[in-house]
């Protein structure tokens, strides 16, 4: 990994809290958008009748509050798409629940959108009429449906993408079909895959020489490059213990093999240089677990 995809990958990392915001300001951006031409367009066909009794208004009121359900409820909509990813689901059962998810969206789009319009006619002397309701419903309901496969499409495209592009490392599964004892079961395992743009690698964890938490992730860093891992800087060093993964900070752990000096100030905490020359911190708090791991 070179110097500019190290970067870019670090920015990405740093500035990710801020990610899920620009993401839901873009969704906004382009709902006003789509939904205003939409509205024009609907006013250039009216206006063409000459029996036309549509105002300028309406057609903007119902786009746009059809654009501010959608945005509403799109927030609910992608956290249940989490969970239900991280359940791990078969695909049968998978397609299942975004069909209900789908149906729940759909609903709950078409109570919001007629709510809104209900009240924004409230402030006028016309008033909205949805229709008849079984059919309206249906129609709206193909639509809603079409739009939520675009936009959980979308979800997925772009959450690949970004993985990346930052570089994410990740476990290798092991083969369940083989017998495991509870010990190896808790390890990490010998390498990490790493997927990077049109790349996979393997990097060794033996290579790994120090650890770094950085937001919801902890940077692996080696002698060619970090990579980011999703992962809890206690869980590495807890499952990273047989690696000789040992935590000597808040943020900071470090392999033992690595380890090339150590040196305390008058405080008690210590600063650990590295086989490469690199420093890093060592809190007093982690000290003594350090000079246990390090006893013969």
């Amino acid at each position: 990994m070179n110097s500019w995809d190290e970067k870019w990958s670090q920015y990405l990392r740093d500035t990710e809290p801020k990610h899920k915001y620009a993401a839901f300001l873009l969704l906004v951006v382009y709902l006003f958008i789509n939904n205003s031409i939409n509205a024009a367009s609907s006013w250039t066909e009216f206006s063409r009748s000459e029996t036309n009794n549509v105002a300028l208004w309406e057609p903007y009121v119902w786009e746009y509050s059809s654009a501010l359900s959608t945005a509403i409820l799109v927030i609910p909509l992608i956290l249940a798409i989490r969970v239900l990813d991280k359940s791990k689901k078969s695909s049968a059962v998978w397609l299942g629940w975004h069909f209900v998810f789908a149906s729940v969206f759909s609903v709950s789009h078409v109570v919001f959108m007629v709510a809104l319009r209900k009240l924004a006619y409230l402030m006028s002397e016309r008033s909205y009429d949805f229709g008849v309701w079984i059919s309206e419903f249906v129609y709206e309901y193909r639509k809603d449906v079409w739009g939520y496969i675009t936009l959980v499409t979308f979800y997925y495209v772009a959450r690949f993408g970004y993985q990346r592009l930052i570089g994410e490392a990740s476990l290798i599964k092991r083969d369940t079909s083989l017998p495991e004892v509870e010990s190896e079961a808790l390890a990490l395992p010998d390498y990490l895959l790493v997927k990077k743009l049109n790349k996979e690698f393997l990097v060794k964890v033996s290579d790994v020489q120090r650890v770094e938490a950085s937001g919801n992730y902890i940077n692996l860093h080696t002698h060619v490059g970090v990579y980011p891992l999703r992962y809890t800087l206690s869980r590495f060093c807890e499952e990273g213990a047989v690696h000789g993964f040992v935590r000597v900070h808040r943020s900071h752990a470090v392999r033992i093999p690595s380890i090339q000096s150590i040196t305390y100030d008058d405080t008690g905490d210590g600063l650990i240089t590295l086989n490469n020359g690199q420093t890093v911190l060592l809190s007093r708090r982690y000290k003594d677990s350090l000079k246990q791991v390090l006893a013969p």
